[in-house]
């Protein structure tokens, strides 16, 4: 992907904000204008009942976004995103792409990712703002994989 993709020509809006969230150790972070590393907020894995959940379930926002450095991270996030995103468009740029990552993409960067997309949206609506999780994705193929196979062997 070319971080100054200028091919966006069937969009009325004029920018195109994805925020990505990913883990670190499932590889090399997706291109990106912008890849923030979040493994310094406390990390919801460690507490049992939220192992097995996502940063896309209350529980979970919950304990990453209560932590005042999530709150303060996401609003420098946001002011960067507004000191930013004019240069992008001065640069013909159509698409900004920022990614946080933590250690396996489910928890923490997940939420992160889902409050800043809150936050960008509800700020700058003339941008096409999105959100995507690279490893919950593969996290949600595995698990409906795993049902289909369990269902064929049952009949």
């Amino acid at each position: 992907m070319d971080l100054l993709d200028t091919s966006r020509k069937n969009s009325s809006s004029p920018l195109a904000v994805e925020i990505i969230s990913f883990g670190f150790k499932n590889g090399t972070p997706p291109a990106a204008n912008i890849v923030l590393d979040v493994r310094f907020l406390k990390n919801p894995y460690w507490v049992e009942e939220l192992r097995p959940l996502t940063g896309l379930d209350e529980p979970v926002k919950k304990y990453v976004l209560d932590q005042v450095l999530a709150q303060d991270v996401l609003e420098n996030l946001t002011r960067l995103v507004e000191h930013t995103a004019p240069a992008m468009l001065k640069a013909k740029a159509t698409t900004f792409t920022i990614a946080l990552g933590c250690t396996g993409g489910q928890h923490r960067s997940p939420a992160m990712v889902e409050a800043l997309y809150e936050r960008v949206k509800s700020k700058f609506s003339s941008y096409d703002v999105t959100s995507s999780h690279r490893e919950l994705n593969d996290i949600r193929k595995d698990a409906t994989s795993a049902s289909l196979t369990a269902q064929g062997s049952a009949s």
